[in-house]
């Protein structure tokens, strides 16, 4: 079975002096929206991972945007193909609150 790698961007205000990055790997057979992704890497292997669990299942309320491999995109719609290695980041423009959770009122 195959595998996507993601290097996640970690940073806790309240606890880190910087950010880092955690590497990640969930084996699947199939393409996985980057949402599908961290909900797997949430669930099997690390609960303490913040992103932006809900979901509007149409693609409008951006409340799950991210930024993959430098590009901020919608965490629902983008698919990632088994083999690939991407990079995840918080969405640009407001304040980080928890790793990819971000303020976006103060964008």
């Amino acid at each position: 079975m195959a595998s996507i790698k993601a290097k996640i961007y970690r940073f806790n205000p309240g606890k880190d002096s910087d950010p880092y990055f955690d590497d990640y790997e969930v084996k699947t057979d199939r393409s996985l929206t980057i949402h599908e992704l961290l909900t797997m890497i949430h669930r099997d292997q690390d609960g303490t991972l913040a992103y932006r669990q809900f979901k509007c299942y149409k693609g409008m309320c951006t409340t799950c945007m991210v930024k993959l491999d430098g590009k901020v995109v919608k965490g629902c719609a983008i698919q990632v193909r088994p083999g690939s290695e991407i990079k995840l980041e918080p969405a640009a423009g407001g304040e980080v609150i928890r790793d990819l959770v971000v303020d976006f009122k103060a964008m």
